[in-house]
């Protein structure tokens, strides 16, 4: 066939141009569940593939130009989008690794296919043929291949890198390098061996050690588990770590329970003080009425009025829940709300005769009343609303608070961010919240309409679990 070459030609720049498409769109598919904007993504999916497609048109040769373009598609991404550089650093070198592992992984049946049925006698005598057959194995066997590998890996490290959003500090960056840099380096030798060879020899290595290719499979094979095991490890790290804070939160409520148990039985030990001298009381008021002191009698009733007020103050300000530790948890957040003139309002009703722990009920009101009144400080928004109800076996905890900013939800936990500059150390409140109502198979949603933010805690009852 004349100008057979030109067809050649064409078939190697049509399958390079489609594989650096594909790895442009699963960079871009890799970046995209880390990033809060999309176009930063796509931005660095675009970077990535113009930067290969350049260095591919280039008439010179470039030396790791997937390093480059990775670097050009990090620019991008982080013009796009400045926040948690060093975990932008950490995606683009694995993307950067993963690319090149694929291209191995997908390199060996192309391999295969050329051996087995491209150099066959019958196949080498056809011109033809053979370039339908090399055309196959460009375009659709490799790409195809490529696509797949790219797909599953990129989904697998999606699975295993479970906090997406949180930021990375440069200690876990190193953390996190010590394998990849590991991998670079085995990368590098490699390269540097097959180069060495070529020009001592004129033979690429692999033609003349046909183990050389499946020395180099197994090592990508090693790398590749060991990134991905990487992950795994500095993703229970975090797991660890945000447990430790969530139970030291956890072990301040409870100590605050406690002081709320002591103020109680103090309190039913001071009713129990009044009720065993109300008939000593009593007898002195008549004794002074008889004797017809009514100046005496009045600063005898004015001391026992305000007696009497002390302990209902302390046993919740008027607020009847139907139990004392929510009564004080429930005046002292209304107590709260006053010194800051917010308007508080209660229809609490603790549930009777139930499995519920006032323990763990401590924990929901506590920090929902302290998100509510927190997020309630800016007029005109300035209330709060704090409801239950029950239905036969569910029991409903509502708060309502005004609120004149907007609420940022976590994309993983579907719970408002932490707008504290120390966010590290803060957010914990809402996690033990959803700790708590999973326990009694429930759960947490928080919305916001307008200027009003609506949080609802459902917890089962008679079914709590150990």
């Amino acid at each position: 066939m004349d100008g057979i070459e030109r067809y050649w030609d064409a078939a190697q720049c049509l399958g390079d141009v489609v594989e650096i498409l594909l790895e442009g769109y699963f960079f871009y598919r890799f970046l995209r569940p880390f990033l809060k904007r999309k176009c930063a993504a796509v931005g660095a999916g675009l970077a990535y593939f113009m930067g290969m497609l350049f260095l591919w048109w280039i008439p010179f040769e470039v030396r790791w130009p997937d390093v480059l373009g990775t670097a050009a598609a990090f620019g991008v991404m982080y013009l796009l989008d400045r926040r948690n550089a060093a975990q932008k650093i950490f995606l683009s070198v694995t993307m950067c690794l993963l690319i090149w592992l694929e291209y191995g992984f997908a390199l060996v049946p192309c391999n295969l296919f050329i051996t087995y049925v491209l150099n066959i006698p019958y196949v080498q005598e056809r011109e033809l043929l053979q370039f339908f057959g090399y055309l196959f194995v460009l375009v659709v066997l490799h790409c195809i291949l490529q696509g797949i590998l790219l797909h599953w890996m990129v989904g697998l490290f999606h699975r295993a890198y479970l906090r997406k959003s949180e930021n990375v500090t440069i200690k876990e960056l190193g953390l996190l390098f010590s394998a990849l840099l590991t991998v670079f380096a085995g990368r590098f030798v490699l390269s540097f061996t097959s180069k060495v060879y070529f020009e001592d020899t004129g033979n690429y290595v692999w033609n003349v050690h046909g183990e050389f290719n499946w020395m180099k499979t197994l090592y990508q094979i090693f790398s590749f588990s060991a990134v991905f095991f990487t992950i795994v490890v500095y993703q229970k790290i975090r797991e660890g770590q945000q447990k430790e804070k969530e139970n030291a939160v956890l072990a301040e409520q409870a100590g605050r329970l406690y002081a709320h148990i002591r103020e109680v039985e103090v309190l039913y030990a001071e009713l129990r003080g009044l009720r065993h001298d109300m008939g000593n009381h009593v007898a002195v008021m008549e004794s002074l009425f008889l004797e017809n002191e009514p100046e005496e009698l009045k600063r005898y009733f004015r001391k026992l009025k305000e007696e009497f007020l002390r302990a209902d103050n302390m046993a919740g300000g008027g607020i009847r829940s139907g139990n004392p530790v929510t009564d004080i948890i429930l005046a002292q957040k209304k107590h709260r709300a006053q010194e800051q003139g917010i308007v508080f309002s209660c229809d609490f009703h603790y549930p009777q005769n139930t499995n519920l722990d006032v323990f763990d009920i401590s924990v929901i009101l506590s920090n929902l009343l302290d998100n509510a009144l927190e997020a309630a400080v800016c007029p005109p928004c300035s209330y709060v609303r704090v409801r239950s109800w029950r239905r036969k076996n569910i029991f409903m905890i509502e708060v309502e608070n005004g609120f004149c900013g907007r609420l940022v939800l976590d994309e993983e936990s579907k719970l408002p961010q932490s707008t504290k500059q120390d966010g590290k150390n803060h957010g914990f409140g809402l996690v033990n919240i959803r700790r708590v109502a999973q326990k009694y198979f429930g759960d947490v949603e928080i919305v916001q309409e307008g200027e009003c933010v609506h949080a609802g805690v459902m917890l089962t009852l008679e079914c709590a679990q150990e």
